[in-house]
């Protein structure tokens, strides 16, 4: 009968923990990734007001707002949609096509839903809380 030696059960013992201080860590990664935003272009007018990125995943700019508009959602999300609609995706083109505009661009609705402004220019975190304050401050 073979025995099974103590250094076995050791390596074994120490490759669990292992495994399971890499998915601790993982998880903890997740949690610090910034939310998705959602393409449903049906909450526009629905008594909120709402942010929507015409996003294209290969334009630096694009990208850029995307994290700005991550930087101020905590602040406003309790009156703000903040929705993300890729322009490679049906859902993406015709909404743009429907707004009239091209990638990389922001267009603001109004609460009913009433568009209120396209803007391609917000470069800064400052800017982008002053279009908020402008556009979506409470009244």
């Amino acid at each position: 009968m073979p025995r099974i030696s103590q250094q076995s059960g050791s390596a074994l013992r120490s490759a669990l923990i292992t495994i399971a201080i890499i998915a601790v860590a993982l998880a903890f990664a997740a949690t610090l990734l910034p939310r998705g935003f959602s393409d449903d272009v049906s909450r526009i007018g629905q008594g909120r007001g709402a942010i929507v990125l015409v996003h294209n995943k290969e334009a630096v700019l694009s990208l850029e707002m995307m994290t700005l508009m991550n930087r101020v959602r905590g602040d406003y999300e309790d009156r703000v949609e903040f929705l993300a609609v890729d322009e490679a995706t049906d859902t993406g083109r015709r909404f743009a096509a429907a707004q009239g505009v091209n990638d990389s661009v922001l267009v603001l609705f109004a609460p009913d839903g009433a568009r209120l402004a396209v803007l391609d220019s917000v470069r800064s975190e400052a800017d982008m809380r002053a279009v908020m304050e402008r556009y979506f401050s409470q009244r």
